[in-house]
This record gives C-alpha cells, structure tokens and sequence, in this order.
C-alpha cells in the first residue's frame, strides 16, 4: 500500500513537470492552435457532408476546405486589418495634427450638456480616441507589419487546420479515451461544447464581419472618410445590446442633416435600414436561435475582455472562453444535478 502511494506521488509529479514542460514548448502556437481549433469546428459540417457525399477523400476535401478558408476568409481578413491600421495611422495623424476640427465640434457640445448636469464636467473625445488608436497601433501595428511572420503563422495555421479537419476525431477520441466518465455522459459533454461553441462563435464573429463589410462598402460608397476604421467601430458598437446596427447610423444621420446634405443623409438612413433589418433582426436571431441562448451583454463583455486579455485575437478568443464555460455547466447539470435528482 505504501509502495503504490509513492508510485503515485512520482507519477504525478513526473507527469506536471513534462506539462509544464509542454506547456512552454506550444505556448508560441496557442493563438494558432485555437484559431485551427475554431476553423475546424465551423468547417466539420460542411466536410463530412462531402465525404459522405463522395464516398471518401479525406485528405483531398480537407486540403480543399483549407484552401477555401485562405481564399475567402484568412486572407482577406489579413488584408482588410491592414487596410484598417492604415486608416488609424492616417486619423491618429490627423488628430495629433489638430486637424479634427469635427471631433472639437462635438467637444464642445458635450461639454456644453455635460456642465449642466454635472458643474465642472469636462471629457477629453481627443485624448481618448489617440489612447485607442495608440492600443490599436501597439498591437494590430506590430502583428501587421511583419509580414515574413505572418505568412509563417499563416502556413502554420493553415497545416494544422488541415491535420485537425482530416484526424480531428482521433485527436478527440484519444482525449475521450482519458476520460473517467461514462461514455454517454461523454457524448453529452462532447455535443454540449460543440453546439456552444458554434453558436456563439457563428453568432459573434461571423455576424460582426458581416456588418463590418457592410458597413464599411456602404461609407466607401457614400465616400464617408476613413470608411474601414468606421465601419470596424460600427461593428463592434453594433453588438452592444439595446443598440445595434442604428446606434452607428443615427449619428452619422443627424450630422448630415444639420451639415445640410439631406440627400446623403436619406441615403444613409435607407442603408442602415436594410442592414439592421437584415443583421440585427435574421442573422443574430438565426445563429444565436440554433440551440444557445447566450445574453448578449455576456457576448459583449466576452469580445471586449477577450481584446483588453489577449489582444487582437481577443475578439476571437473571447466568445470562445464564454462557450467553454457555458459547456462547463452544462456538465454540472449533467455530472452533479442528474445524479443528485
């Protein structure tokens, strides 16, 4: 009995020296590992839809689907950020040039409204814009302007989305396999965080691309400066609940309006109309209603945390923590609640 206890003791203690250990060595591909992760989780439907379809060829869909995700979604993801950091230089330059003339506008009315209610008020728009544009240069800026490093990650990225799209379900049964539970409740973990993080990923990232492309044509088209970085913004305050997609176009409206081009404005207000009602009111409701209800004030905090944590990448890494502990007490329901009842 003894002789077993100390077994025990140096087992475990060899096996959290080798994970740490193995912690270091993958912790420089942990944004690829969970970025491959995400990408495999939304493309399994479609691949094994082609290979049953087809009757095989795993490696050759597989190979094929990585190549559709570079093509249309990593590739002008990268370049559209770029485009992005560009456009926040040139507006950081602008504004440290006292050039934003429309920005001491708007100052002043705040100003004007914030000292009545509260004497003294004062709320620097310009010292807080450059702080945001100064985050988004330290770290977009310096992910972006390397770019032997990005097509490193990126051909890094795409082997092991490939490998976990083709061996995916070996990799997870040989961690299912170390499971100590039974296999039904297994089954129901597995389902519960595949569902979540679906749901909440579909809903968070691919509605907030969609209506930052939207967004973003739509001011390229109604020559609104700086279209890209505006339309970003307009995406992220787009998915604060209670505001959506018309909290971003109102104000565009109204300075318009009082600017005296009622035409452009009649032009944005229609835009921003078709795109709440296709976005705020379709998508989020389609994602979001295929089996998670997630608050979407959790959804925001996730977003906005997961940038303030990780960086960049937090938009992404975010809604993913918040699936994860959704799943968490989904098996507390199903390891603890079930067999107490």
């Amino acid at each position: 009995m003894e002789n077993r206890r100390l077994e025990l003791i140096a087992f475990s203690a060899l096996f959290i020296g080798i994970s740490i250990l193995v912690f270091f060595v993958f912790r420089p591909f942990f944004s690829i590992l969970v970025l491959a992760t995400v990408l495999s989780v939304l493309f399994r439907p479609l691949y094994e839809k082609l290979i049953k379809f087809f009757r095989g060829g795993k490696s050759f869909f597989a190979c094929l689907l990585v190549i559709v995700a570079l093509v249309f979604l990593i590739m002008p993801i990268l370049f559209f950020g770029l485009q992005i950091f560009r456009q926040a230089e040139s507006f950081f330059s602008s504004t440290q040039a006292s050039q934003g003339k429309y920005i001491q506008a708007i100052q002043q009315n705040i100003d004007i409204i914030g000292q009545r209610v509260v004497p003294g008020f004062s709320f620097n728009i310009s010292d807080s814009i450059n702080k945001v544009l100064i985050f988004v240069s330290g770290n977009l800026g310096g992910l972006l302007s390397q770019t032997a490093y990005i097509f490193f990650q990126t051909i890094l990225l795409s082997f092991t989305f490939f490998f976990f799209l083709r061996d995916g379900e070996k990799i997870l049964a040989s961690f299912i396999s170390l499971s100590p539970f039974e296999k039904g409740q297994n089954k129901e973990i597995v389902d519960s965080t595949h569902r979540t993080i679906t749901s909440v990923i579909r809903g968070t990232i691919f509605v907030g691309l969609i209506r930052w492309i939207f967004l973003a044509a739509g001011f390229y088209v109604f020559a609104i400066p700086n279209a890209m970085i505006w339309g970003s913004i307009g995406g992220i305050i787009g998915a604060v609940p209670g505001l959506g997609t018309p909290f971003v176009i109102i104000p565009i409206v109204l300075y318009l309006l009082f600017a005296g081009n009622i035409f452009l404005a009649t032009g944005i207000g229609l835009f921003g109309l078709l795109v709440t009602l296709f976005i705020d009111n379709l998508l989020v409701a389609y994602f979001f209603g295929k089996g998670l209800d997630v608050p979407p004030l959790f959804v925001l905090f996730s977003i906005l945390g997961g940038i303030f944590f990780f960086g960049p990448l937090g938009f992404i890494f975010g809604p993913i923590i918040l699936s994860l502990f959704i799943s968490a007490t989904d098996m507390y329901k199903i390891l603890v609640l079930k067999k107490l009842n």
